[in-house]
């Protein structure tokens, strides 16, 4: 059994940072993970000869932690390119609102509304959110937005980004964690646009996101060089199969080496080499499953079923395509559920986007990114064929065979489970009877709340106070 100061279980960004802090309080960490490489969703891979993002490309800007984080690690932020968001419809594309929430408008009077919503459609959804505030607002954000402003605001301006960002039908999504404080703010403004407003500030809208110069697998991948510059140590193929507490209050980890499944989608299998740890500090910060098994000797983990999330695919694109230059869908698009004319459900023009990834492709080249899987659908048969012509459609830009320079397919089966109220209660649920525990914290991306702007600074804090 080795002796060290503290374990890291999850190598995704969550156990990346708490490791990290770790050694940020003088402390050397062991950090396990049974995949063959850290960093969780945020991933690289080359297309075109071009370095780029193939899972999260950047953190919502809501919370400033993420951006200290990239200073501290000596990494550049970077933002969007200026440009608006686009929503498909078998009956046209438009442009989103400006100044909204998750696609629910601070002003249902701003013209991009009444483009998205008519005239009367636009009249109606500010009668409904007009009427008094009920004492207690929906939990959901599904009921809260078609209660206040009608099932035409949901359906064309909320649910396509629920789904684009969540995988999850917006009735599925708690509004306190999708969006933190708008609920409060509704309740000040006395309505949902109000409340919208409260959220969004005045003046011109600011990007809502942002990311590293260069491309988001950049933090994961100086995270870990700077850990294990440290003294710390990444263990990947290792994955923890129990703990328990030791005779002297130390945490004993009890893992194995472990070897890629055969469909690589799925949790890597044990291969029986044996690796024993024991650590006055322990960091739970694998996925949900896992964790619930691991910590089922220490606390009551019993709570709702764990589903799933949406089959997420990814076909990316180089192509040749001069007139993408002007980028005629901003920065990409997100296409309504039940359209019939796509397959995909959102494209992203990834070297539009991000300006460090535009500045590495040569003249004319354009990388795509034409996303497929939503909750509750078989994931569809993906071949760049479907793609270019899903691409096309959505562009409008015939994007034959011939532009194709390279692609690539990637999937992340299960990656996005969604954040139901009930889900959200009973991790509170962990964490508090946690709290009674000496020497372990429980933090990742489906423990802290959504995204990576909740998960760094409860990763953070969670090391911290270990220590």
């Amino acid at each position: 059994m080795r002796r060290v100061d503290a374990v890291v279980i999850g190598g995704g960004m969550a156990g990346l940072v708490a490791a990290w802090q770790f050694t940020r309080e003088g402390l050397t960490p062991v950090l396990l993970e049974p995949r063959g490489y850290t960093g969780g969703l945020v991933a690289a891979s080359r297309i075109a000869g071009v370095a780029y993002d193939i899972g999260a490309e950047g953190w919502a800007v809501r919370r400033p932690e993420t951006a200290q984080l990239a200073a501290e690690l000596g990494l550049s932020v970077e933002f969007p390119r200026p440009a608006p968001s686009w929503v498909w419809f078998d009956d046209g594309a438009f442009a989103m609102p400006a100044r909204a929430v998750l696609g629910i408008p601070a002003d249902l009077s701003d013209g991009d509304v009444v483009a998205a919503l008519g005239t009367e459609g636009a009249a109606e959804a500010a009668r409904l959110d007009g009427a008094p505030l009920p004492e207690e607002l929906p939990g959901d954000l599904g009921s809260l937005v078609e209660r206040r402003m009608g099932a035409e605001v949901l359906d064309r301006l909320v649910a396509p980004i629920a789904g684009g960002i969540h995988a999850a039908d917006p009735h599925l999504l708690a509004t306190e964690v999708v969006s933190p404080g708008l609920l409060g703010a509704v309740h000040r403004a006395g309505s949902l646009a109000g409340g919208v407003a409260l959220v969004r500030g005045d003046g011109a809208p600011k990007p809502p996101v942002a990311s590293v110069a260069g491309g988001m697998f950049r933090m994961p991948q100086v995270l870990g060089e700077q850990v294990e510059a440290a003294g710390g140590q990444l263990l990947t193929r290792t994955g923890a199969r129990s703990i328990e507490r030791g005779s002297d209050g130390s945490w004993l980890v009890h893992a194995a080496g472990t070897v890629r499944a055969a469909d690589p989608s799925l949790p890597p299998t044990p291969s029986g080499a044996p690796v024993e740890l024991s650590a006055p500090r322990l960091v739970v910060a694998c996925s949900a499953a896992p964790a619930r098994q691991l910590l089922s000797g220490v606390v009551d983990t019993t709570g709702p079923d764990l589903v799933p999330g949406a089959p997420i695919a990814h076909v990316n694109l180089a192509v040749r395509a001069p007139e993408l230059d002007a980028g005629p869908r901003g920065n990409g698009m997100l296409v309504a559920r039940g359209t019939t004319r796509v397959s995909a459900k959102a494209l992203t023009h990834l070297s539009a986007k991000w300006p460090s990834l535009g500045a590495c492709c040569p003249d004319g080249l354009h990388l795509l990114r034409v996303s497929y899987g939503r909750a509750g659908e078989q994931e569809p048969e993906l071949s760049a064929g479907q793609a270019l012509a899903d691409a096309s459609t959505l562009l409008g830009v015939d994007l034959s065979a011939d532009r194709l320079v390279d692609h690539q397919t990637i999937h992340w089966s299960g990656a996005l489970a969604p954040t139901t109220p009930a889900t959200r209660a009973w991790v509170q649920g962990l964490h508090e009877q946690l709290t009674g525990v000496p020497g372990v914290g429980l933090t990742g991306a489906w423990a802290s709340g959504s995204g990576i702007a909740a998960l760094v600074p409860h990763a953070r804090r969670t090391a911290s106070e270990l220590c």
